[in-house]
């Protein structure tokens, strides 16, 4: 388990190193995981331009700003890039999400 939270959060943190470089979301999240949050990132973008999220379905750095943005990450890009330590937190935050999540789906189809 460990070892998997390490290699999510060497693949979040080389996405945002490497501006140049894209990722495949599926590296790090499953669709599911990927559907969450597309639908939690409504809460978490500002109503300014500079608080959008304006990566790419098919990049890694869209569902990296929602994990950072869960860990306390402000969201500006004039701001320096998340670290590890609020990768981590927002990856904490995202489980008990998706744990939300999945427990909804299963009583709202009964």
């Amino acid at each position: 388990m460990i070892m998997e939270v390490t290699i999510k959060l060497f693949l979040m943190r080389l996405a945002y190193a490497e501006p140049e470089m894209e990722i495949a979301p599926e590296t790090c999240f499953h669709p599911q995981e990927q559907q969450a949050m597309e639908q939690y990132m409504k809460n978490l973008e500002g109503s300014t331009q500079k608080q959008k999220n304006t990566y790419s379905k098919k990049d890694l750095k869209r569902y990296v700003w929602v994990i950072a943005r869960l860990g306390g990450w402000k969201g500006y890009e004039s701001n320096r890039h998340p670290g590890i330590t609020t990768l981590w937190i927002g990856l904490k935050r995202f489980k008990d999400i998706m744990q939300a999540y999945n427990t909804f789906k299963d009583v709202s189809t009964r």
